[in-house]
This record gives structure tokens, C-alpha cells and sequence, in this order.
């Protein structure tokens, strides 16, 4: 890693960048709202960029700057929660992104670099991401007693907008137990999601400006979770129908893995789909049937589960033809 003022510059920039667009969600209301939610979607994708166009000391300038620019423009627990589920999880990814090692170390040929796994990239952001949300949740304290008040907090605007609905203790009972459940699962998953989706923009952003240093990967090829993913999620599955801390932590990463096998799942179904003359229809219908029944991303996930292979980049070294 190297540091001088240009990069220090753009990581400042981009740090900014991420910020404001994280900051609109709070800030924005009524018609602007929605676009204020998709530029927090997007948040990591600054980061993200400066970071594979100039080096990871680029994204961990551009993580530090965000973090300190939200901490003054909300506050430092905002900072914090950003911090741990986009700003440094990107920088991070990142990173991986930019790994190397040459072919003949790992038993190949001269002269060929072979870049880090986007299966292992992709498995190493969804742990992070667990952690992440295991230290945010130690933090609010989440447990029985918030999912009760979340639960009343909901059922209450419900009955503000319909004055004829009624909730007796067995409905918010079964609110709160949802939430215990749902929560700390569907929280992590969707923050990998957009974590992912901003590193295929980022990319493919970069390979656009031709400052990219990595080939750029065959997603659909690529894209599945590693063997040790595999029993990682099988334990934490068991583990998550354990009381107490230990079963919400195990939610979590549950919850995380799954999304990860379910973006393998659908990163199957375009591979698998190549050169048919029906997979634009077949894609868009599989997608609207995803949206219209959220089951169905259950059985994405499950065709994930069977493919765990590791496909990596590969690229020639600098000046290898010369020697």
C-alpha cells in the first residue's frame, strides 16, 4: 500500500461521496424518499470504485473519510453502524479483489497471475457482514424485549391507519417472535446483497474507465460459495434453534449464507441459460416469479447449495514475455 496525495485526494472524495448518499435516507422525505433510498443502496459503490481503480490505501482513506464525515453530519452511532455494514465491508472487498499470487506457486505456469476466488471474496464479505451485525446487535441490545417494542411500535401504526384493527397479546406475541426470527436473518442477507450488487457495478464501472487491474470475472460462472461456506451454514442452521445469544448469532449467519448461496443460485441459472435462444424469457420470468413469490428464492438458494466450485481470474505478469 502506498499513500501520497493524489490517493489521500480521491479517497477523501469518494469518502464524501459514500457519506451524502447514505446521509440523503435520513435527511430526504415525502417524493424524494425514494431516491434517497436507492443512493443509500449505493453507498458502498464510491468506495467500491476509488478502491479497485487506485488501491486498496484508496478505499481505506475513502472508509475513513466516510465514517468520520457521517459521525459529524449525524452522529458517531450512526458512523459506527455505516462503518460496520457498508464502509468497510467495501473497502474490504475490495482488498480481496486486489489479491495476487503467481500461477507457479500454486503448481501452474510462468508468467500467469491468478487472482483472488470471487467465491472466497464473496464468502469472507458474509462473514464480515455477520460480525458486523453480531456487534451492532450487542450494541442496541437486541432481544426479546426490543422485537416486543418494535412489534408494538408496528401493530400500533397499523392501528393508526386502520382504526378498526385490533390486536390482542397472541397477534403481538406472534409479531415478536417473527421478528426475532426474521430480523436477524433477513438484515444481513440484504446487506450482502447490496454489498455484491456494488461490487459487479464497481467493476463493471472500472473495467469501463480502464484503470482496472484485475480481469474481470465471469460472474455467472464464478459466482458460488466456497465448500467451507457450505458447512459453516449447515452448523449455524442447527445452531440457530438454540436459545439465547447463541441462537440469534446463528440466525445471523444463517441468514447471511443463504443469501450468498441464493445469489450463487441465480448466478447459476444465467450460466446454465447461455446460448438459449429462450433465456431472456425464461430470466425475466424466473425474476418476476422471485418478486411476486419470495418462497421461490428458497429453491434459488437450494440449487446454490450444489455447486460450491471456485473459479478465479487469471492474468499475465507485467513484463513476463520480456524475461
Amino acid at each position: 500500500m502506498k499513500f501520497n496525495g493524489t490517493i489521500i485526494g480521491i479517497g477523501i472524495l469518494a469518502g464524501l461521496a459514500s457519506a451524502l448518499m447514505s446521509a440523503g435516507v435520513i435527511a430526504q422525505t415525502g417524493a424524494m424518499a425514494g431516491v434517497a433510498m436507492v443512493l443509500y443502496f449505493l453507498t458502498p459503490l464510491p468506495i467500491f470504485v476509488v478502491a479497485l481503480g487506485w488501491g486498496s490505501s484508496a478505499g481505506i482513506v475513502a472508509a475513513a473519510a466516510a465514517t468520520i464525515a457521517m459521525g459529524a453530519a449525524a452522529s458517531p452511532m450512526v458512523a459506527l453502524l455505516m462503518a460496520l455494514t457498508s464502509f468497510i465491508p467495501a473497502a474490504t472487498g475490495a482488498y480481496l479483489s486486489g489479491l495476487a499470487r503467481p500461477a507457479e506457486e500454486l503448481g501452474g505456469p510462468k508468467g500467469i497471475l491468478v487472482w483472488y476466488p470471487l467465491s472466497d471474496i464473496v464468502f469472507r464479505l458474509a462473514l464480515m457482514v455477520a460480525i458486523s451485525f453480531v456487534i451492532i446487535g450487542a450494541i442496541l441490545g437486541f432481544g426479546p424485549d426490543m422485537a416486543r417494542e418494535l412489534a408494538n411500535t408496528i401493530i400500533d401504526r397499523v392501528a393508526e391507519a386502520d382504526p378498526q384493527f385490533t390486536a390482542g397479546d397472541d397477534i403481538r406475541d406472534n409479531v415478536t417472535a417473527l421478528l426475532m426470527i426474521a430480523l436477524p436473518a433477513i438484515q444481513p442477507a440484504m446487506c450482502l446483497a447490496v454489498l455484491v450488487g456494488n461490487l459487479y457495478l464497481a467493476q463493471r464501472l472500472i473495467s469501463i474507465s480502464g484503470r482496472v487491474r484485475r480481469p474481470r470475472d465471469d460472474w455467472p460462472a464464478t459466482l458460488r460459495m466456497p465448500r467451507p461456506a457450505l458447512i459453516v451454514f449447515a452448523v449455524a442452521l442447527a445452531a440457530a434453534f438454540l436459545p439465547g445469544g447463541i441462537g440469534l448469532v446463528a440466525t445471523v449467519v444463517a441468514g447471511v449464507l443463504s443469501a450468498g448461496f441464493a445469489m450463487a443460485g441465480l448466478a447459476i441459472m444465467h450460466f446454465r441459460t447461455r446460448g438459449k435462444v429462450w433465456r431472456p424469457v425464461a430470466l425475466w420470468l424466473a425474476y418476476v416469479a422471485i418478486v411476486l413469490f419470495a418462497f421461490l428464492l428458497f429453491i434459488v438458494m437450494v440449487l446454490g447449495l450444489f455447486d460450491t466450485s471456485r473459479g478465479a481470474p487469471v492474468s499475465k505478469i507485467p513484463g513476463a514475455d520480456n524475461q
